[in-house]
């Protein structure tokens, strides 16, 4: 019973989504304008009755957790502007599902308590849908009448709303097909690069969670209704051989640290790894009135366990850094080994006056957003 209530909830959380992406899914002779504030209605008009539902769960801590990850993976999602909340269903069946707007994981998939590249891969699985509008597809295969009136009623807050949902939920008991299963795996996996986490998560997550299931979801999702584990862990573990085809890093990590060179404050932000080569995005701040020079065709990466330096191939970063100015492009390295660099050597300085700066590139890890200011400022200390 329990089991039965769950997947009909599952298949509510795809109705926001279905609405949402009718401009794209219904044929070119029948679209019908949807805004992304009206998708944005639906998706909280189902999020709402799926959470009445269930309940959910307002643990702060793994709500900060969830949010953490949505907000390093979301950057890189294609479609960044869509409010990607995050929300704990109390349900023991282990589960994430997502609908415009929402990103809905159970209590039964915390309890598993994967690991944090996994946790990545799923979290970006559910953003991916919603920022590839997988739903359209389905969307397509129905009346242009029903669709719209299911719309309207679900925006005015209509009673028959209600009973269009069902509707809708019909429209969508077939789940998402192989390939936007697949795509949707395909899309995580490169958030997962992009925003520095582990890229083999996204088979081990499936294989993961092949085997806490005790191999019964064989031919289905976390919960019942995507394609095969077995199929999904083979189509990922493609895709990321065709990365190199595609002109995508096979890893990437991103820094938030500074070093002084003399006039110059290097800031290294993002180094990717390529099959045959190691891009580093670098800025510079010089806070002088005299132009800097930067000796570009004399840097070096240095490699792990004293290993001999990185050498050079070719750079976007200018050769000398305005004064008071700031200058910022790409530096490129030949990559003999796959592991990391462990900094960057580069000679800058004014005139005959150089110094070797050498830029720690050990510490980088997953993106990380800056951070936003405070709304308000902290209330003063009571006497």
């Amino acid at each position: 019973m329990e089991r039965a209530r769950w997947r009909q909830a599952n298949h509510a959380v795809r109705v926001a989504a279905v609405a949402a992406a009718l401009v794209l899914a219904l044929p070119a002779s029948a679209q019908v304008a949807i805004p992304e504030d009206q998708e944005m209605a639906v998706g909280r008009a189902v999020a709402a009755r799926l959470m009445a539902q269930y309940g959910v769960v307002a643990d702060p801590d793994w709500l900060a957790f969830l949010s953490a990850l949505r907000d390093r993976l979301v950057p890189f999602s294609g479609r960044p502007q869509v409010p990607y909340r995050i929300a704990i269903l109390d349900h023991r069946e282990p589960n994430a599902v997502s609908t415009p707007g929402w990103v809905f994981v159970t209590t039964g998939l915390v309890q598993l308590n994967p690991d944090v590249d996994a946790w990545a891969f799923v979290v970006a699985h559910e953003v991916a849908h919603t920022a590839r509008r997988h739903v359209a597809q389905h969307v397509a295969r129905a009346q242009v009448g029903q669709i719209a009136s299911i719309l309207v009623a679900i925006l005015t807050g209509s009673s028959a709303a209600g009973d269009l949902v069902q509707v809708l939920l019909r429209v969508s008991t077939l789940g998402f097909s192989r390939e936007l299963e697949v795509e949707a795996d395909r899309e995580a996996l490169r958030m997962l690069v992009e925003a520095g986490f582990d890229p083999r998560a996204a088979a081990r997550t499936l294989q993961w969670f092949n085997q806490v299931t005790g191999r019964r979801q064989e031919n289905t999702h976390w919960a019942g209704t995507h394609p095969g584990f077995a199929d999904r862990v083979r189509a990922v573990e493609r895709a990321y051989e065709e990365f190199p085809s595609r002109n995508l890093p096979l890893r990437v990590r991103h820094f938030r640290s500074a070093q002084p060179a003399g006039p110059l404050v290097l800031r290294p932000q993002r180094l990717s790894e390529h099959p045959q080569a190691w891009v580093l995005a670098l800025a510079a701040d010089n806070s002088s009135d005299r132009a800097v020079q930067v000796g570009v065709m004399e840097a070096s990466l240095a490699g792990p366990d004293g290993e001999l330096p990185v050498r050079f191939l070719r750079s976007t970063f200018p050769g000398e850094v305005g004064p008071r100015g700031r200058a910022e492009g790409l530096l490129v390295f030949e990559r003999r080994t796959s592991a990391w660099p462990t900094a960057l050597v580069l000679p800058v300085g004014t005139g005959p006056e150089r110094v070797e700066a050498r830029v720690d590139l050990s510490s980088g890890g997953p993106f990380a957003p800056p951070p936003q200011p405070a709304v308000l400022p902290r209330p003063p200390s009571l006497p």
